[in-house]
């Protein structure tokens, strides 16, 4: 009987072991052939979900999966493609170039104008042409009376000297010319009294001839006519037909346009480097294809408060009548005590190209021969100002190019990507470092030291996490015991 249950339990270990075998042992062959095959999913699936995916347009959008930039559309692309292991260059791609209507000029030569962006001694100047003041007159009545018909009717018209302007009714005319036909008849006896009475006409600007023809007429005249004095342009019209006017009153205002101002501006800088007799050329779009010449005449010795800048006076003679008043100019002059040779140039940079912090200056260079268009990050050192334009007294060098537009955007992408950038001038943060474990934030977390924040500088003195920090990078601080407060949250 025993020996009979020795046989059942031994049949039954075999059976168990048989079956284990089945179980465990056919299990192997499919784990095998999976490592067998070199596929392993469960990796490739990780590194997938490691994969950040951000916008070479806006670093700030981070995604764990490709698509589109949410604020631009532009594609996303992976973080590490646009890793950059150099602070001072910013790489972006030619989509967010275009996007960001990125523009660059070759400094030390010509701008999107054409003009040459090297200054050999010359200062650039513009303005515009103004009427001459020494040439400008008014026609006037020296006859009291009524205005019967005006000959010159509307202003631009052009007046020649002598020309008939307008007739008049004077009374106080007829009755002088009354006057002088009787002391006419007594000239022999009384010749003063008939003098007296003749200078009368002639203090009215009548002339000798209409004189005559009163004498010879021996008939009062009830109509009068009057003659310009001055030839010109008329500027203003003063009267209408039916007006009275008083002896000296105006009909017309005229202006000569055969000589002609021009007045440039000029910025305070370089008002030490212009003297009357400086010789300067200016074009006008008005007249393409021709230069025109003249020496500064004067120079205005009240600065103007709204420009904050003075002023040189030309003189150019128009007797062609090719230029106009309010017509606008560009010239150049030749400054004294310069030579016009390379090794005198002076570098000069469009306005726009300059990121000014109020303490340094910042301009971003392009970068040659490289695969992404790259603009490094560069101070520089700029001097007086040339009308849209600075000198450049160090930091560039004639060749280089660097971005005329589109540079703030540039600089805000560094920023976003903490590296060097305008506000941001020293980079130590490693972002790596800024994930902290728990164990190490119990005792204090890391943050910028209060007044640094702003500066871009490093990491200076641990900040207690109970203590309260503001978002301007400084703490509330105790009013009674001058200490930081420890019983609020951060507020940022």
């Amino acid at each position: 009987m025993e020996k009979k249950n020795l046989i059942i339990i031994g049949g039954a270990l075999l059976v168990g072991l048989l079956i284990g075998y089945l179980i465990f042992g056919g299990g192997e062959t499919p784990a095998e052939h999976s490592e067998g095959d070199g596929h392993n999913h469960s990796a490739e699936a990780s590194a997938d979900s490691e994969i950040i995916w951000t916008c070479s347009m806006h670093p700030q959008i981070r995604q764990p999966e490709p698509g589109n930039c949410p604020i631009c559309g532009m594609t996303l692309i992976p973080a590490d493609d646009d890793a950059n292991n150099n602070p001072l260059v910013v790489e972006m791609t030619m989509e967010a170039v275009k996007l960001s209507q990125i523009q660059t000029t070759v400094v030390g030569g010509n701008d999107a104008n054409g003009n040459s962006m090297s200054n050999n001694g010359a200062l650039k100047l513009s303005g515009k042409i103004q009427a001459n003041e020494t040439t400008t007159a008014s026609i006037v009545s020296h006859i009291p009376g009524r205005i019967e018909k005006l000959y010159i009717s509307f202003t631009g018209e052009r007046v020649s000297k002598g020309q008939k302007i307008a007739t008049i009714y004077s009374p106080n005319l007829i009755t002088a010319q009354k006057e002088l036909i009787e002391a006419n008849k007594v000239k022999d006896v009384q010749p003063s009294l008939f003098e007296a009475t003749k200078n009368k006409l002639k203090y009215w600007k009548i002339t000798d001839q209409q004189i005559d023809d009163i004498l010879a007429e021996d008939k009062v005249k009830e109509y009068f006519n009057i003659y310009a004095d001055h030839s010109g342009v008329v500027t203003k019209r003063k009267v209408s037909v039916g007006d009275h006017l008083m002896e000296g009153g105006v009909l017309f205002e005229i202006q000569n346009l055969n000589k002609l101002w021009v007045v440039f501006d000029v910025y305070e800088s370089d008002l030490s480097k212009i003297s009357r007799g400086d010789v300067v050329t200016f074009t006008t779009p008005s007249v393409p294809n021709k230069e025109f010449t003249a020496g500064i005449s004067f120079i205005d010795p009240v600065i103007n408060p709204n420009t904050r800048a003075g002023s040189a006076r030309v003189e150019i003679n128009n007797s062609n009548n090719q230029l106009m008043p309010e017509m606008f100019v560009n010239g150049v002059l030749t400054l004294k005590n310069k030579k016009n040779t390379s090794e005198n140039e002076t570098l000069i940079i469009p306005k726009t190209a300059v990121l000014w912090t109020g303490e340094r200056s910042v301009v971003y260079v392009k970068l040659k021969d490289m695969e992404m268009p790259s603009f490094e990050f560069r101070e520089i050192t700029i001097g007086e100002s040339v009308g849209d334009n600075f000198v450049v007294l160090s930091g560039l060098k004639s060749g280089e190019e660097i971005v005329t537009n589109g540079a703030f955007v540039i600089d805000a992408s560094a920023q976003l990507n903490n590296q060097t950038s305008m506000m941001n001038r020293n980079v130590t943060v490693d972002h790596s470092k800024m994930d902290m474990d728990d164990e190490q934030s119990t005792d204090g977390e890391m943050a910028c030291a209060p007044g640094k924040c702003g500066d871009g500088g490093a990491m200076d003195e641990p900040v207690k996490k109970e203590e309260e920090m503001k978002c301007d990078g400084s703490m509330k601080m105790d009013s009674e015991k001058k200490t930081p407060k420890k019983d609020e949250p951060m507020k940022c």
